[in-house]
């Protein structure tokens, strides 16, 4: 950890940083008793304190600290650093440090410091703090949280997320007007979730503030402080000890200051005459503890200030009489007793003293062997244009954090950017520094400043280095996807193809490949060429098989996209398997974003156990050479392969590591996706209102970016609003996300699943000819392969089921014996339940029953209880309509249970007076939904009037 950023470690009383003494706050004590009393086994609350600096958060946060001791917690605390932003983790690290072994990162795997994939090391920090919550308790205390690097920020973002379990609390204090959007935007969303209770301190009332104010002050003088002030604690007590006379400067400056912006002139003028007033050494030692950092020892702060170490030590003893600076207990180290007098101290030093001192500080620190991280915080505030040392020292430490803190790389890539002189010598290190620039700024999720580097890059190197160019073009073209324009990223491929004098070279292949990628990914039905053929004949034409194995998979891909799968299909695909199987893990490495190609077209093509095994080995070798902008990518289809094959349990956690890592990439097409895959997997799940919310979170997510796979994430939404008993709903989305009837803009693997749906969906709404024409469609897609099929099948079944329940039945053990061939367990399960519904309405209740059993073991064993409990209710409804004496009927002259499920929820509703708007709000149903099934329910109780609904249904209006 740096010893520079400004935390502090509770871990008993003896510790425990000492405000000055807190004035009222009542209100505010009483809430932060009732949190820690309240703290229990579920998810931890956060509490939020915001407000001005010096209005009291540290010494409230204080209190809080002592009354958690109190009852016996462990209490932890940070204080990030205003000069200190951009060392990694340097509030959260600091917090932990006393837990820690190492460095931060290392307790996501202590057998390397190369965390590809940083969520792990959100998921070990949650960890580490719910075991430190037992049995006691523990408090997380993080002051200053609008100064949090980047790192901390994101471990902050994940626990609001993901909270621990247990007797854990999470304190924050930060100033609103300059804390990070991302933060507060995390907080308001943690808040509107109620696990986040916020707090913003006022001022305090002129009776609390009397009390922090010396006796025997006239009111008039104490009446202008207070105005002053503006009733903030730390302003009113340093203008008391300033100016005590009623007269004098601080007198005459008082009034000008009630309504200053910011820290008030007065403030800072009592501030700046606490220094003034110390002699020569002191001050310099005051300013040496300024650059040198809070929480450093008295080393540092000597060597920093240019000192020997006992005069130092003897102007420190002044510094701690004056409360300028604070001893901690523990360990020699010293912190200013406010950031804003460090402030004033760093400001006072001047700015030529200051480069001197950090030169020091820099030079003292590599010395004792230092982590190159704590150096080159004063390298980059010291070192001078053309320093090739200072270069190589920020470059070494980006290159350590460019995995585990992307952004703090990146500051310190830009800082020796900046160092690099600007002549033909230094251009391949130029190069070196931007290609690491734009990728730390991809990894953190800022695509557009990665983008930037990028065309920098391309504009830079020389015109004869065209492979280099095109792999540029290639990571240029990714990140323009990733940011959702498919365009620009076709055409930028496309006009440096165009340039290159020779089509079929390395560069070339480079090229075709990306285009043939984004060809695949945009699934574009009206594409002049095509790229995938063009990419595979340039790449045999080279002894590298890697990219052959890729264009043959693109191959496939486009083959089922477009409904062109014949014997070649397959042919191709083992070819490319073959050849992905016999290259070491060295060679994949160059490829293994291509890699995920070949998984894709294997899924495509119902091998499920080959991709996964394919998948496995991709994300091994993406984690072991850095790859982590293809993680979220191949977690993606490693989810949907297990849920394919009725994993419920994997599947939940590969979509939980896609949407963690899709959070981390900045992209909103990314995190839409993974939004929508944990859409379905809450449809399979079924949990059918959770579903309906992530499906309208993954199209507003794809909304805003206004990316190309809305419509994907429409169509799930559609699913889930069909589960959900919104038929008309469902139909609506599936066709527009889809691009009309033929679906093009779904992968193949997923197209019959829609038409399926789309089958039941006109089955529900009595139109069996139109279920009747999307199970065409289904079968025609159908390419031989028993997945595929059995989903027709079942499309079948939903059409036949109102006017040949017998036949339906027929349909329904096909899609049975073919969903369980292709080892869907869960679509097995559902076709288990068709087969029941069937039968149960074509009189044959022992077959009935004996499918109602298996759908629900097969649910049961994926992992399903939800649908198991459906299975079992439709079970009870079935034998409840058996034959009873004398049964009720309607006006129409039906029986009383000729309702559905669904209508008799929209006819109780109706009967209670609801309108057909709430009645649509309370079970998920639009307005045009809930008027078709109060047409069919009038129709089916033979009334014309909302009022007479409830006399047939027994119930008063």
């Amino acid at each position: 950890m740096t010893r520079a950023a400004g935390g502090e470690h509770v871990v008993g009383a003896a510790r425990e940083y000492r405000p000055a003494r807190l004035v009222g706050r009542r209100a505010e004590l009483i809430r932060l008793g009732a949190l820690v009393e309240a703290a229990g086994a579920g998810p931890a609350r956060t509490v939020e304190i915001a407000g001005d600096p010096g209005i009291g958060k540290t010494r409230l946060l204080a209190e809080l600290g002592d009354g958690a001791r109190r009852s016996g917690w462990l209490v932890l605390r940070g204080r990030a650093g205003e000069l200190e932003r951009n060392a990694p983790f340097s509030i959260i690290g600091d917090a932990l440090e006393p837990h820690l072994d190492g460095p931060l990162p290392a307790i996501a795997d202590p057998h390397t410091a190369l965390i590809t994939e940083r969520y792990q090391l959100h998921r070990a920090v949650r960890t580490l703090l719910e075991e430190l919550s037992r049995p006691a308790g523990l408090l997380l205390v993080l002051d200053d949280l609008h100064w949090a690097d980047d790192g901390s920020a994101e471990i902050v973002e994940y626990l609001l997320r993901h909270p621990p379990h247990g007797r854990v609390l999470l304190a924050v204090a930060h100033r609103p007007r300059q804390i990070a959007h991302r933060l507060r935007h995390a907080l308001a969303r943690a808040a509107r979730d109620g696990g986040v209770e916020r707090m913003e301190l006022g001022p305090l009332t002129p009776a609390e503030a009397g009390r922090l104010l010396p006796a025997g002050l006239g009111a008039d003088h104490r009446q202008r402080l207070y105005a002053a002030s503006g009733g903030n604690p730390f302003y009113l007590e340093a203008l008391a000890a300033w100016g005590e006379a009623e007269s004098g400067p601080a007198a005459a400056a008082l009034d000008s200051a009630i309504r200053a912006a910011g820290v008030p002139e007065p403030v800072r003028s009592a501030l700046v005459a606490e220094f003034v007033a110390l002699d020569p050494d002191q001050r310099r030692t005051a300013w040496g503890a300024a650059v040198a950092g809070d929480g450093v020892d008295a080393d540092l702060i000597a060597r920093t200030a240019g000192l020997d170490l006992a005069g130092a030590l003897t102007a420190l003893d002044v510094l701690v009489r004056h409360d300028l600076l604070r001893e901690r207990p523990v360990g020699g180290r010293f912190e200013f007793r406010h950031p804003l007098v460090r402030r004033i101290a760093y400001d006072l030093a001047g700015a030529g003293w200051r480069i001197a001192a950090h030169a020091r500080a820099a030079a003292a620190l590599t010395e004792w062997g230092a982590p190159n991280a704590e150096v080159v915080h004063h390298l980059e505030r010291s070192a001078k244009r053309g320093d090739a040392h200072a270069i190589e020292a920020l470059r070494e430490a980006a290159a350590a954090s460019l995995f585990a803190a992307p952004a703090a790389a990146g500051h310190w890539l830009q800082a020796a950017l900046r160092l690099v002189p600007d002549t033909p010598e230094s251009l391949l290190v130029r190069l070196d520094l931007l290609s690491l620039r734009a990728r730390a700024a991809a990894l953190v999720g800022r695509l557009e400043d990665s983008r930037a580097r990028l065309h920098e890059l391309r504009r830079l190197l020389p015109a004869e280095l065209v492979e280099q160019h095109a792999q540029i073009a290639g990571f240029c073209a990714l990140i323009e996807r990733l940011i959702g324009r498919h365009e620009e990223a076709h055409a930028q491929l496309l006009a440096e193809l165009a340039a290159l004098p020779d089509q079929d070279g390395v560069a070339a292949r480079l090229l075709k490949l990306g285009l043939a990628a984004g060809a695949v990914m945009r699934a574009d039905p009206e594409a002049d060429r095509d790229w995938p053929a063009e990419a595979l004949a340039t790449a045999r034409l080279h002894p590298d098989p890697a990219p052959v194995a890729a264009a043959l998979a693109m191959c496939v891909m486009a083959e089922h996209m477009a409904d062109r799968v014949d014997a070649g299909t397959a042919a191709r695909l083992d070819e490319a398997t073959a050849i992905i199987d016999a290259l070491p893990d060295g060679a994949l490495a160059e490829t293994v974003e291509l890699v995920g190609f070949l998984c894709a077209a294997e899924i495509n093509q119902e091998r499920l156990p080959s991709a996964i095994r394919h998948l496995e080995r991709a994300r091994r070798v993406a984690g072991s050479s850095g790859q982590s902008h293809v993680v979220a990518f191949l977690h993606m289809m490693l989810g949907t392969a297990n849920l394919l094959l009725g994993r419920l349990d994997r599947a939940t956690a590969c979509f939980d590591d896609e949407l963690d890592a899709a959070y981390l990439t900045g992209s909103t097409a990314q995190r839409s996706n993974a939004l929508r895959d944990q859409c379905l997997l809450a449809v399979m799940a079924g949990d059918t209102e959770e579903a309906v919310r992530l499906g309208k979170e993954a199209l507003a997510c794809a909304d805003e970016g206004r990316h190309a796979n809305a419509g994907v994430a429409a169509g799930a939404l559609g699913i889930a609003y069909h589960h959900a008993g919104d038929p008309a709903a469902c139909i609506e989305l599936i066709l527009t996300g889809g691009g009309g009837p033929r679906l093009w803009r779904v992968d193949g693997i997923e197209r019959n699943n829609w038409y399926e749906t789309l089958a039941a969906a006109e089955a529900a709404l009595g139109r069996p000819e139109a279920a009747a024409g999307w199970a065409d469609r289904a079968f025609a897609h159908a390419a031989g392969l028993p997945r595929r099929t059995g989903l027709a099948h079942l499309a079948r079944t939903h059409a036949l089921l109102p006017t040949d329940p017998a036949a339906a039945a027929t349909e329904a053990l096909h899609a049975v014996r073919l969903l369980h061939e292709a080892g869907d367990r869960l679509m097995a399960a559902r076709a288990h339940l068709s087969a029941a519904t069937a039968y149960g309405t074509a009189g044959d209740l022992d077959s009935a029953r004996r499918h109602f059993t298996e759908a629900g073991a097969l649910y049961e064993a994926c992992g399903a209880p939800a649908q198991a409990a459906l299975v079992l209710r439709e079970r009870r409804r079935m034998d409840a309509r058996q034959p009873r004496p004398a049964p009720a009927t309607t006006a129409g002259g039906q029986p009383a249970d000729a309702l559905t499920p669904r209508e008799r929820q929209v006819a109780e509703l109706a009967a209670r007076g609801l309108t057909n708007r709430q009645i649509g709000e309370a079970l998920y149903l639009s307005p045009r939904t809930v008027n078709i099934h109060m047409t069919r329910i009038f129709a089916k109780l033979g009334v014309s009037r909302r009022a007479a609904v409830a006399d047939r249904l027994g119930k008063p209006a």
